[in-house]
């Protein structure tokens, strides 16, 4: 078993990182208990499940896909009366009842700090026993890498609040995710509005795939940027990829559909957040607002080979700059010859000292 109250560098035998339990004593195997197997006959729909959550799409919109009977148990049933023992569980309570919480995840946390050699954060779910025969069930729904935006001195420079025009930007994002420069992208991959069809957008998923496919064999990174969601199930909202459809690409941005409804994008998803605790960056464009994505500049640029009908690449020959500030969610693109630190980290230092000189007059 893995001794988590070990002391780093100890001595073996001296608070050692790996204990033996012996058999007899029960321990191992408590150890590894969690929450009992149920039978398959034994397992229930959640009431509250069944009678109030929708069971056709999530709110993006999506379709979502339960597993085979769940819900079944009340279909067809009135939803029961309100609980009137329901009761609010402060956080304190939670905290410092009989369910010892912060000891489960304080071990949770160390545990998957060990396993996965650096801070980790997870979500959770905890169901409270409903009588004294029952157990307390807590559940671990995931666990990631913990992203740390300020841990060092780059990453504190690289803050920012206000965004340059198009003539010195190919993108610009007030909702942008992850934090720092990402380098060595020399590669664009984009869908032009005007090529894109929710008709069309299977055969878009399959130009940007084989695209996909020879920038991974040559070892190169790209930027992404289409309209709609990426990886979207509903071919209507956008264009429906698979992550090793897209996996070349290290900065990924959505920007709205054209001339349709407005398509909930993906910013905040679990999808997203994994992608963020891998290094990788993300940014959304809002039509009708001071955000931007200079598609125009693009297609100005000559296409490579491996274009197709719809999605375009260009190559470049020196890297983008790509900033993200995560602390104020900014994030920009530059255009060659426009460099970060004249165009913006320059203009933002001399707007915070005027606005400092404004406050104290």
């Amino acid at each position: 078993a893995l001794n988590l109250a070990a002391r780093p560098g100890a001595a073996a035998g001296e608070d050692s990182l790996l204990v033996s339990l012996p058999a007899e004593s029960g321990a191992a195997a408590a150890a590894l208990t969690t929450v009992p197997r149920l039978s398959a006959g034994s397992v229930v729909a959640a009431p509250e499940a069944a009678s109030s959550v929708p069971l056709s799409h999530d709110v993006h919109g999506e379709r979502v896909v339960f597993k085979q009977g769940y819900g079944e148990e009340r279909r067809g049933e009135a939803p029961p009366p309100p609980d009137e023992s329901a009761v609010v569980l402060p956080l304190q309570r939670a905290l410092s009842g009989e369910v010892p919480l912060a000891s489960a995840l304080a071990f949770l946390l160390r545990l998957g700090s060990a396993g996965l050699g650096c801070p980790v954060e997870i979500e959770f779910a905890l169901r409270l026993r409903k009588d004294a025969g029952s157990r307390h069930q807590l559940h671990v729904l995931q666990m990631r890498p913990q992203a740390d935006l300020s841990s060092n001195n780059t990453a504190r420079a690289l803050r920012f609040r206000y965004l340059p025009t198009s003539d010195y930007a190919a993108m610009a994002s007030k909702h942008a995710l992850g934090h720092g420069r990402f380098e060595q992208i020399r590669d664009v991959v984009f869908v032009p509005p005007g090529r894109f069809s929710p008709e069309n957008t299977t055969a878009i998923a399959a130009e940007i795939s084989a695209i996909n496919a020879q920038l991974r064999a040559e070892g190169r990174k790209c930027l992404l940027i289409a309209p709609g969601r990426w990886g979207s199930a509903d071919t209507a909202r956008g264009i429906p990829v698979g992550w090793a459809d897209i996996d070349a690409s290290t900065f990924i941005v959505e920007t709205t559909v054209p001339g349709s409804a407005k398509v909930p994008l993906s910013q905040g998803s679990h999808f997203f957040q994994n992608l963020l605790s891998f290094g990788h960056g993300y940014a959304t464009v809002e039509e009708g607002s001071d955000e931007y994505a200079d598609y125009d500049y693009w297609e100005r640029l000559p296409a490579e080979a491996g274009s197709g009908e719809f999605a375009r690449h260009v190559r470049l020959p020196e890297p983008l700059e790509v900033v993200v500030d995560g602390m104020s969610r900014r994030g920009v693109v530059m255009k060659p010859g426009k460099p970060f630190e004249v165009y913006i980290a320059q203009v933002d230092a001399f707007m915070a000292i005027q606005e400092q000189a404004s406050g104290s007059m």
